[in-house]
């Protein structure tokens, strides 16, 4: 029998493979599964001493296991091992292709920021403006950034006023008031801890 085998470094004829995991079957062998990107293919190898045995391959699209084939003597193996390492495969595939997609991380909310609050499914924060007794009200969005809504008045924490930026008027009044709750309670906490 010939068997495809993979050096220590991870190189087998001139590619780079990524170890998408590993794990252990029940008899205590360790199987890896390794792919390329883009590649719609990965191999499942079984790590032995000194160097490792592809043992079956699995076709894989857009994060879902297509199919999954193994080499001749682990053809031989029970359905309920098959199964088993059918679902090491799947999710390992799938969390792969999902890291891929993953948005980048969000750079920091600036260190002014008095404070950050949830409300219908949104993140706001309270920033600091030009003049003291000026701050503004914002929403954050999935990259942190921060995007206008409202103009807060204050005196101290003691919220005075708030005037919504265009685009924002025509929010529901009830909307208004408990952003004013918020900002408010954000205010008095920034207050206390000497911010303002």
């Amino acid at each position: 029998m010939k068997f495809e085998t993979l050096s220590a470094d991870g190189r087998n004829r001139g590619t780079d493979f990524e170890i998408l995991g590993e794990w252990q079957t029940v008899n205590g062998n360790r199987l890896m599964l390794k792919a390329r990107r883009k590649s719609g293919y990965a191999s499942i190898w079984l790590d032995c001493k000194e160097h490792s045995v592809k043992v079956g391959y699995a076709l894989h699209s857009g994060g879902v296991l297509r199919e999954l084939r193994w080499e001749a003597p682990w053809r031989e193996q029970i359905p309920a091992w098959k199964t088993q390492q059918r679902h090491h495969v799947a999710a390992l595939i799938a969390a792969w292709h999902a890291e891929d997609f993953r948005s980048p991380q969000p750079s920091p909310l600036p260190s002014n920021v008095f404070g950050v609050f949830d409300l219908d499914g949104f993140r706001f924060a309270v920033e600091p403006a030009a003049t003291p007794e000026h701050a503004v009200l914002s929403v954050i969005s999935t990259g942190n950034s921060l995007i206008p809504v409202a103009d807060l008045l204050h005196d101290h924490g003691r919220l005075c006023g708030m005037v919504t930026r265009p685009g924002w008027k025509d929010a529901p009044e009830d909307r208004k008031r408990r952003w004013r709750t918020e900002a408010q309670a954000v205010l008095t906490r920034a207050a206390g801890e000497q911010r303002l």
